[in-house]
């Protein structure tokens, strides 16, 4: 989110975010408490890997803003003691996107109160609305995501009735996901103008319903493969991985930015890829990126299809449910890619018709 795309309403945005990335991590630890009263160690275990896992993620995050910094005054001081300290309360636990969001929510509420407009506010404010993003990136993808496959997991392998915090951190994980990921789709798409602007009517109409459809055919297709063939979904998932890897950095040394920074980020960003990948081959090229959207979607769809086909032709087709999930995979999986990739191409084209007009009058 860039800084002139704040609205009015903003700051109950980032507080209704926070109170969600309060309740996500909240719920799915009292389910890990629930699967280590019921014995089932491997599902406590797993979880508490996926509470853990993004806290580090958290942690260099905040090391990057802190000596980095989003307030240029600050650069020169580099790491100290308090500095560290500062990082280590501020990243090592599961609730920093909620803070970074209550941060945005207290910024947003001063920007609108105060009506500040300098440009030096303006520059420290874009900076720290990209790293609120960040953390909102980090949180869906390596802590709501795993957790919504480990929730659905457990309710189709475990023997004792389904308790009501499973259902409700299935549900809080899977809101926070498609909010997220609205989120950071406007921070790639639309900040620097690429597709235009992406107003509230786009968002309803095309992105929480292209979003819906996308994150649950492929959270399904994952968790239910995963119910026949266990740790080899890691396989798959890796296969992914570097098959995203291996196109970006082919990508990046033709386009001459290979260097150690694009490797570092490649290296940093390698947990994100099994769920979000778009992100990372994009060009300068409006055309490029929508030629990299579609061949990102289009290695999803595959890969859903395969899976959840691997699903159903296993000895758990005689599953009740086994036919319209896998319906259900296969028809959300090319329904929400084809939205997706259409909704990109009118805005890049209605984008387009405007800068044409544009330059007419100004030829005139």
């Amino acid at each position: 989110m860039k800084l002139k795309d704040l609205k009015w309403y903003s700051p109950f945005l980032f507080l209704a975010g926070a109170i969600l990335s309060v309740a996500d991590p909240i719920t799915d630890i009292l389910t890990l408490v629930e699967f280590y009263r019921n014995d089932h160690k491997t599902l406590f275990g797993v979880g508490l890997l996926f509470v853990i896992l993004p806290c580090l993620a958290f942690v260099i995050l905040v090391t990057v803003k802190e000596i980095g910094g989003y307030f240029p005054e600050k650069e020169e001081g580099g790491i100290n003691i308090l500095c560290f300290a500062r990082t280590i309360a501020c990243g090592l636990h599961p609730f920093t996107a909620a803070f970074a969001r209550l941060q945005g929510f207290v910024f947003s509420l001063k920007k609108w109160w105060r009506a500040d407009d300098s440009d030096e506010n303006d520059e420290n404010g874009d900076h720290l609305l990209r790293y609120i993003d960040l953390f909102v990136l980090f949180e869906s993808v390596l802590e709501s995501a795993p957790q919504f496959i480990i929730q659905v997991y457990a309710i189709n392998a475990q023997e004792e009735p389904v308790q009501i915090i499973q259902m409700i951190s299935l549900a809080v994980s899977f809101l926070s996901l498609n909010w997220a990921f609205v989120i950071i789709d406007q921070m790639l798409w639309f900040d620097e103008g690429r597709f235009g602007d992406l107003t509230l009517r786009r968002k309803i109409f095309i992105f929480f319903p292209a979003q819906f459809l996308l994150l649950s055919s492929r959270l399904f297709a994952v968790c239910y493969f995963t119910v026949t063939f266990k740790w080899w979904v890691i396989g798959v998932l890796l296969f992914h991985t570097f098959v995203i890897l291996i196109a970006k950095t082919f990508v990046s040394c033709l386009t001459g930015k290979c260097d150690a920074g694009e490797v570092m980020l490649a290296i940093f960003t390698l947990g994100l890829h099994w769920l979000k990948d778009d992100v990372f081959v994009l060009s300068d090229n409006c055309k490029g990126n929508l030629l990299a959207v579609l061949w990102s979607n289009v290695l999803f769809v595959i890969e859903n299809v395969v899976m959840i086909l691997m699903f159903y032709f296993s000895h758990h087709s005689n599953f009740s449910f086994s036919l319209p999930v896998t319906v259900c995979v296969c028809s959300f999986s090319v329904l929400g890619s084809t939205m997706k990739i259409a909704g990109l191409y009118v805005f890049h084209s209605a984008r387009m018709r405007r800068v044409g007009c544009r330059s007419e009058i100004e030829q005139q």
